[in-house]
């Protein structure tokens, strides 16, 4: 017979990603037997996140809890609010960063849950104590665990007219239809 299984949030396992993310595994796969991760992502203000993307054997959905934080949704960036959700079904493009001067906290769910929980890892031992990862580190660790940067555009669905407003990088333009794998790896995932 199964049983519940309850986790304090103070007990979660919490991955400092570099200095301005945290993330809290509160469900993990060995939890849920894979069958989905639960994550409680926090970003200080400006902090960077993943650019365009896509997952071919999971799917994930973001559930914002406070602050505001710019989504990408496979044709532009939106800014999402407390209470907004997003979908990203699989092979879908997608994307997060906080551009904002508050702090974000949102619920990010992978479904099957695919060990992300070693992907966060991964990503706070690469960039533990100021480290700066090459690229190539950073494409195997992002190779993995099935991510995959892809050029997608850059449009601002909140402001249509202006493409990329309030970014401090560019990204470049793409068709928004069939994912083409892109080597340029954010580090601040």
């Amino acid at each position: 017979m199964s049983h519940a299984m309850f986790r304090a949030y103070a007990d979660a396992v919490k991955a400092e990603i570099g200095v301005a993310t945290t993330t809290r595994f509160i469900a993990l796969a060995e939890t849920t037997d894979g069958r989905f991760g639960l994550f409680h992502h926090s970003m200080l203000p400006g902090a960077g996140g993943a650019d365009p993307h896509y997952h071919s054997r999971i799917s994930e959905s973001f559930y914002v809890l406070t602050g505001e934080v710019r989504l990408h949704d496979g044709t532009g960036w939106r800014t999402a609010r407390a209470g907004d959700f997003l979908h990203v079904p699989e092979n879908a493009v997608h994307g997060f960063r906080n551009e904002s001067d508050s702090l974000v906290e949102m619920l990010i769910i992978f479904t099957p849950a695919e060990h992300r929980e070693g992907y966060f890892q991964g990503l706070a031992d690469l960039l533990a104590d100021g480290n700066r990862p090459s690229r190539e580190e950073m494409v195997a660790l992002m190779e993995k665990y099935d991510q995959w940067e892809v050029e997608a555009p850059d449009t601002d669905h909140d402001h249509p007219h202006v493409h990329g407003a309030g970014h401090d990088h560019p990204h470049p333009h793409g068709d928004g239809h069939a994912p083409q794998p892109h080597q340029a790896p954010h580090t601040h995932h």
